[in-house]
């Protein structure tokens, strides 16, 4: 949950530099800062935890945009695939994971970091920008990578306007760290539910391509890998005088653990929930999970419990739970090595 002084914020912000977000908009933004994830029924320890950042921003529609990277094709592990800025934790880095997230962002795509909450600023990384247009929202519940991570999601709000966060703001100050990050590029939040369109403010908003696989995971349960690909914008004169090369380039499918993020986080805009007991049958345009696919909880308790006592008991032996297994019957052409995530 957003603390007060950042809902205070975002209700400012709604008459200055968000001006330009739509109704529907404007309460996406207020279910998502009044969100409060459970607190954690165990403690994380650090040697096995990591955060992501997910960037929100207004498109020039007003609506709401998520910040991806395209991983660098230097990099050994996954190179060219989709990811959330973020990484492991690191000492100093504090509790809860949102100081992990930022650090790692500002590393990686050059995301000014914004004052510390609590402590000097002789204890960052790197100097913070008290003028960084940066809005804390939420955390959500805590995830699993396919390699057993822990991974802490962190909703932050970028304070831009609609009419220059794509086009102006967005380049000026995001800018790929080339040893980690090939390119960034941002997608409409409220497409990845994959609802059927009946407003004329959808007009002209990102179709995407969906597919599916299901793959034994954990205690052989079923885990449902989502894929979502979008075709590059059509060219125009703001797409050919951007400096982000991403703005008109393909982009690898945004898959696995990172899709179940985004997807959750745009439920929670939409609905502000992402529980499925709270949510109605067609809150989305797909099945979210596989039949007898455990809970996001379920599935981080057994992989600490697996990193503790490995597999059968074998204390470290964690390797034949690494990754995920068979795939399933009927299950798609999706490849296990889709699944990346920026934290794994």
């Amino acid at each position: 949950m957003a603390r007060p002084q950042d809902l205070a914020r975002l209700e400012a912000a709604f008459t200055t530099s968000l001006a330009g977000a739509t109704p529907d908009t404007q309460q996406e933004l207020r279910r998502i800062a009044r969100y409060r994830a459970p607190p954690p029924a165990i403690d994380y320890p650090k040697q096995r935890l990591a955060a992501v950042l997910v960037l929100l921003h207004l498109d020039k529609h007003g609506e709401l945009a998520v910040t991806l990277t395209t991983r660098s094709s230097k990099l050994r592990s996954h190179p060219g695939e989709t990811s959330l800025p973020g990484g492991r934790w690191e000492e100093g880095d504090g509790e809860g994971g949102e100081w992990t997230a930022l650090r790692e962002a500002y590393e990686e795509i050059g995301l000014p970091l914004p004052p510390r909450q609590g402590q000097a600023d002789s204890d960052s990384p790197a100097t913070p920008n008290s003028d960084a247009p940066l809005l804390y929202l939420t955390s959500l519940p805590a995830y699993t990578s396919r390699t057993l991570l822990v991974v802490l999601p962190i909703v932050y709000l970028l304070l831009q306007p609609a009419e220059t966060a794509s086009t102006d703001c967005l380049p000026s100050f995001l800018r790929p760290n080339p040893d980690e990050v090939d390119a960034i590029f941002h997608l409409p939040l409220r497409s990845f539910l994959l609802l059927p369109e009946s407003t004329s403010a959808s007009t002209g908003r990102t179709r995407f391509t969906y597919d599916h696989a299901d793959y034994t995971w954990l205690l052989s349960r079923p885990y449902r890998l989502h894929a979502f690909s979008s075709p590059p914008p059509p060219p125009s004169s703001t797409a050919a005088s951007s400096s982000n090369p991403a703005d008109s380039q393909p982009h690898s499918a945004v898959t696995g653990l990172t899709a179940d993020i985004v997807i959750d986080t745009a439920l929670l805009a939409h609905y502000g929930t992402f529980d499925e007991g709270e949510l109605p049958a067609d809150a989305v345009g797909f099945q979210r999970r596989a039949e007898g696919q455990m809970e996001w909880t379920e599935i981080v308790q057994e992989a600490l419990k697996v990193q503790k006592n490995g597999v059968g008991g074998i204390k470290g032996d964690a390797s034949r739970e690494t990754g995920l297994g068979a795939k399933l019957d009927g299950a798609s052409g999706i490849e296990p090595s889709d699944t990346r995530s920026s934290a794994t």
